[in-house]
């Protein structure tokens, strides 16, 4: 692998550099070394926990063969594989799907990481439950957007009359957690217990990134080793580009320059989504972070802030030669990196670039990229919400056409929003796009539109993500940095209702909890926040609103 910096790249590379150099971060990396990030038990205790990814690519390939041989024992049984799962149980997945495509002759690999009951309505649309295999991916084998989509299709596959309907699933979950307990109980066809000493977000090179993409039928056996002969090389000192990396993403956040903009040809864009849930739920803490922007509308001859750093990851594909004529464009006034990536197979080099970039980022921010400690404020929020909904109390806030965080009282109405966002925009601010919305190609060039114009008019980064996928991603960041973030919530009533199994609220009523959720933790870390509530249809509504910027 090549990568390559511009002369202001250079400059925060090597000061990144001697300080790795001063902890001695390889060795120290590699014997699993807590406190390279932190000293205090509190963090030592998760760190020591979150290590084994650094070199999971030999476990993975120890266990090639059972992973292979599954995949194929069960290759003409079913026509789809639906991954159930949320974060980083799968974006990898969804990475190696869009990177190599359908492969003849074996299952169509769907990714379901929505509770928007359109969503999953569309989901069983495409399948036949009696010929689809469930992949109910989970770390810690309670999260609720999988748990949700299992009781849904579970019964679905019970309806269908299929004689024995745990056959029709498998876990991947690590061990001792509710979800094998579930999975022996209900006698699913196959178990895989990933190693417990992964985060999820460093899982892409395990059992939850590979397990799906054998299944659909990509030869995951060079992935692998691109990895291996990577992460060879990094231990034995030949190889600093993920220090280089990581070098460039620290420093810049210490000169006031953390929003890291990924270009990224469309033949690799969903590889963003990736990067960005990685980076942003490792460094997005501590009143800190770096904010990475992916796929964002690129400008060649663009005012961009002075708070960016670009990377362009060079992949030979029809509009690279384009993001290269920017980057020329970009050079003179902000930090350039350029990371070649010479086939697909190379997907296994990257993720792990990119994980051990993240890692060296965080030990020169001084914190610790392996927790997540914001997280679990709107999850608790959610189900106290669905709670109230469950004894008949609907919170009002929930189909409220407009929501603003106390700070915002009287700086926001509907006719004059996008007036109303420039406004508040600071510099080094960035605003954050987020739909809790049924992605059709319609909804997304409407929200892509938007974006658009928030950035060409702001000038500021906009970030955009679906929710809940992005509660698991940015969503630590928007809670956990320093308050630079302007929040657009956008909500929706369901154009199709659809019900949870055991449960005394719908796919709808998730979705709308989680939504709201959201924007209360928000507001309670003090960040200025909008949520705006659609009504059906949605598509309609949006291009409504799309007129007010």
């Amino acid at each position: 692998m090549q990568i390559n910096f511009n002369n202001k790249a250079q400059e925060l590379v090597k000061t990144g550099l001697k300080e790795l150099a001063s902890k001695d971060f390889v060795a120290g990396l590699y014997a699993h070394k807590a406190t390279l990030w932190k000293s205090e038990e509190e963090h030592t205790k998760i760190i020591n926990n979150s290590l084994g990814w650094t070199e999971v690519y030999n476990w993975t390939l120890d266990h090639l063969n059972e992973v292979k041989d599954f995949a194929t024992s069960v290759k003409d049984t079913y026509k789809n594989v639906v991954l159930m799962g949320m974060g980083g149980s799968s974006l990898a997945p969804e990475v190696l799907r869009v990177l190599f495509g359908k492969k003849e002759g074996w299952p169509t690999l769907i990714v379901l990481d929505s509770t928007n009951p359109d969503w999953v309505f569309k989901v069983r649309k495409q399948i036949d439950p009696a010929k689809t295999l469930f992949i109910f991916a989970s770390k810690s084998g309670g999260t609720v957007e999988p748990s949700s989509q299992f009781a849904y299709f579970y019964g679905e596959v019970c309806a269908a009359k299929v004689a024995n309907p745990g056959d029709n699933f498998i876990a991947i979950t690590d061990p001792g957690t509710g979800l094998e307990a579930l999975a022996r109980e209900k006698k699913f066809r196959k178990i895989f217990l990933n190693k417990a000493d992964i985060g999820g977000r460093f899982s892409a090179l395990s059992f939850f990134g590979m397990v799906p993409a054998a299944l659909s039928g990509i030869d995951i056996e060079p992935i692998l080793k691109s990895a291996k002969a990577f992460g060879d090389s990094v231990k034995n000192g030949t190889n600093k580009a993920p220090l280089e990396l990581g070098s460039l993403m620290g420093e810049g956040f210490l000169n006031k320059k953390d929003k890291l903009t990924l270009l990224m040809p469309r033949k690799i864009d969903t590889f963003g989504l990736w990067i960005e849930q990685l980076v942003a739920e490792s460094t997005g803490k501590e009143n800190c972070g770096v904010v990475p922007v992916a796929g964002e509308a690129l400008h060649k001859d663009f005012a961009y802030q002075q708070d960016r750093i670009f990377v362009h990851i060079n992949f030979n594909s029809e509009d690279n030669l384009k993001l290269k004529e920017v980057c020329l464009g970009l050079e003179n006034n902000h930090p350039v990196c350029q990371v070649e990536m010479a086939d697909l197979n190379a997907i296994g080099e990257q993720f792990l670039l990119w994980e051990i970039a993240t890692a060296s980022c965080g030990a020169i921010m001084k914190i610790n990229p392996f927790d997540q400690p914001n997280v679990q404020a709107a999850k608790t929020l959610a189900k106290g919400i669905l709670e109230e909904l469950s004894k008949g109390n609907k919170d009002p806030q929930a189909e409220a056409p407009l929501l603003l965080s106390e700070n915002l009282q009287g700086k926001i109405t509907l006719d004059t929003l996008g007036k109303n966002i420039l406004n508040l925009v600071k510099p080094g601010d960035y605003i954050a796009l987020l739909a809790y919305l049924n992605e059709t190609k319609e909804v997304d060039a409407t929200l892509k539109d938007i974006r658009e114009k928030l950035l060409t008019s702001s000038k500021a980064a906009v970030l955009f993500g679906y929710g809940p996928r992005y509660l698991h991603s940015t969503g630590q960041l928007h809670k956990g940095d320093g308050g630079k973030g302007i929040f657009v919530i956008l909500s929706a009533q369901p154009e199709e209702e659809v019900s949870i199994p055991q449960q005394p609220y719908t796919f709808g009523d998730l979705v709308s909890a989680q939504a709201l959720a959201d924007f209360k933790a928000l507001t309670q870390k003090g960040r200025r926040v909008i949520k705006i509530h659609l009504k059906k249809p949605v598509l309609e509504a949006l291009i409504k609103l799309n007129n007010l910027f």
